[in-house]
């Protein structure tokens, strides 16, 4: 299992597929299966966290690329201490097999030639409807299942919550906005949610052709990983709605030849390389309301049926008016 865009981007998946010639090839998160056809790796993709994934194949390994090699070990560590049996990791960021809780990697570390290391992982004590992120960086993005919450302040962050709300005990400056558009989805359980902090892709994606001028538009509202879930041959362009959806989707649409309207409010994170997306894409700030009430606005005109990309954008602004701005081309 392959995990993220960074393995892959930096060269070592090919290295390690070639050296390892596994059976199988996994690739978990949208901006790895994104760099994985980028890169013409053979594999399929996972929509499951990691750690689900793995419990599926007892035989599956997983290779990662830390930003350094202790905050390798960290999300190691967190995948192993859910499963129910050893797992080997491939840590590429300082060439490392670690067999976690007893896993043997003593024949995969002599053909790569990396240094074994043993390591043991445990969860914690339950402590409530509470979450630690290790591993961060001051100013990374703290994201609970895709959204960002806030903003690392510290190494470690602490979250905690009621059902309704999150509370930074440490470590974490929050973003209000994003915490209600989490408290929207539903009541926040923190112990099984995705919790992360940093970017999602260092690497700008490459320019994929474009795939049609007629078609559907899918609406994407503050959810870019759902473009995976939803892609379809007729598509002619995607509505992203928010920042740090529009960054994604912008960058997952210039890879896949699908044009981007993005509506903005102007607090991204910076989750992804800058990029402008696929040709006829286009980018809204909202200068009179937020991007969720003007996105939804137009979302009501994306209701499966067929239109012209060209047109649409033009409706859109035209719906819009003064009351947004054009930012990016």
């Amino acid at each position: 299992m392959l995990h993220g865009p960074g393995v892959i981007d930096s060269g070592e998946a090919a290295r390690l597929v070639a050296a390892l010639r596994p059976a199988r090839i996994v690739v978990a998160g949208v901006m790895g299966r994104c760099a994985a056809e980028e890169h013409g790796l053979l594999s399929c993709w996972t929509g499951e966290r990691p750690s689900a994934a793995l419990a599926a194949d007892p035989s599956a390994v997983l290779a990662n690329r830390g930003r350094s090699p202790e905050s390798g070990r960290v999300f190691g560590e967190g995948v192993a201490a859910r499963l129910s049996r050893p797992l080997v990791q491939l840590e590429c960021a300082d060439e490392t097999v670690i067999g976690w809780n007893g896993a043997g990697g003593e024949a995969v570390a002599r053909r790569l030639g990396w240094r074994l290391e043993a390591r043991t992982a445990s969860l914690p004590a339950p402590a409530g409807n509470r979450r630690v992120i290790r591993g961060c960086r001051p100013g990374d993005a703290v994201l609970v299942d895709g959204l960002v919450i806030g903003r690392a302040t510290a190494g470690e962050v602490v979250l905690a919550s009621d059902g309704e709300g999150i509370v930074a005990e440490r470590g974490c400056r929050l973003k209000e906005h994003g915490v209600e558009k989490l408290r929207r989805r539903g009541p926040i359980a923190l112990p099984g949610a995705w919790c992360t902090a940093g970017p999602l892709r260092a690497s700008p994606p490459a320019a994929g052709l474009r795939r049609r001028k007629t078609g559907r538009v899918l609406v994407l509202d503050h959810d870019a990983v759902a473009l995976y879930h939803r892609l379809a041959d007729d598509l002619c362009g995607l509505l992203a709605i928010g920042d740090d959806t529009t960054a994604a989707v912008l960058h997952l649409g210039a890879h896949l030849g699908l044009p981007v309207l993005g509506v903005t409010d102007g607090d991204g994170d910076g989750l992804v390389a800058a990029c402008r997306g696929a040709p006829g894409s286009l980018v809204l700030r909202a200068i009179d309301g937020r991007d969720d009430d003007l996105g939804r606005e137009l979302a009501a005109y994306c209701d499966g049926r067929t239109v012209e990309w060209e047109a649409f954008v033009d409706r859109a602004l035209g719906i819009l008016g003064d009351r947004v701005r054009v930012v990016g081309r």
